[in-house]
């Protein structure tokens, strides 16, 4: 059975803290309320915000928590490439400064209007993120995790953004039922090695898995 959509799941299924839901309760109205003005979300998933975003996001955040970089590094710089709407780097960066993982969280994103919202939730929901105005290969900046949801196919995502990454980089996409596809298309442009993370049913019963891709380098 899937959880269902609510605050009180998401806190008793994530285990977060009551400050943490108020924290996602606001963001949900945020959504809702300027969602129609920047184009942030699809409107057939505002009904499903905390499962189909929320949940969805969070399980990245404790993907990346038992990673190495966590674990050996004593800073790590992460960036969500077209954050969008902040998801998953604002609920990352929520998280991990509930968690008090030493992280600085980027959330990159060419569209000007949907930079005002990060600004705007960087602030009301009291975050530390850094928010660039900037296509990913136009930046200079690299960084140790690069997170990419819902942005592009995989071989397209990582030409937008082996710019930005170092020699030990870890890219984190999540990807839907269809992500063999994407995979076999990759092989035949670029060396790399794969981590494979399956979603949990409870949360995505669609197939859908978490591809985290280290030594990545074009043929």
């Amino acid at each position: 059975m899937q959880i269902p959509c609510n605050a009180k799941n998401f806190h008793n299924f994530f285990n977060v803290s009551r400050e943490t839901i108020k924290k996602l309760i606001l963001y949900e109205e945020l959504l809702k309320k300027q969602n129609d003005k920047y184009n942030l979300i699809s409107k057939s998933s505002v009904a499903n915000i905390w499962i189909r975003h929320f949940a969805d996001s969070a399980k990245i955040f404790y993907i990346l928590k038992e990673m190495q970089a966590f674990k050996k590094l004593k800073s790590v710089s992460l960036c969500d490439v077209g954050s969008g709407a902040g998801l998953p780097g604002a609920l990352i960066e929520m998280l991990k400064l509930e968690e008090g993982l030493n992280c600085k969280t980027t959330l990159i994103e060419s569209n000007a209007k949907k930079c005002n919202f990060l600004n705007d939730i960087n602030k009301k929901l009291c975050l530390n993120a850094q928010i660039i105005n900037a296509r990913s290969e136009e930046l200079n900046q690299k960084f140790d995790i690069i997170v990419a949801r819902a942005v592009a196919p995989l071989t397209k995502l990582l030409e937008q953004t082996i710019k930005i990454s170092k020699n030990q980089t870890f890219f984190v996409f999540p990807k839907g039922k269809k992500w063999n596809l994407e995979v076999n298309l990759l092989k035949k442009k670029w060396n790399y090695q794969m981590n494979i993370v399956k979603n949990n049913k409870l949360i995505d019963k669609s197939g859908g898995v978490t591809l985290i891709l280290t030594n990545c380098k074009k043929k």
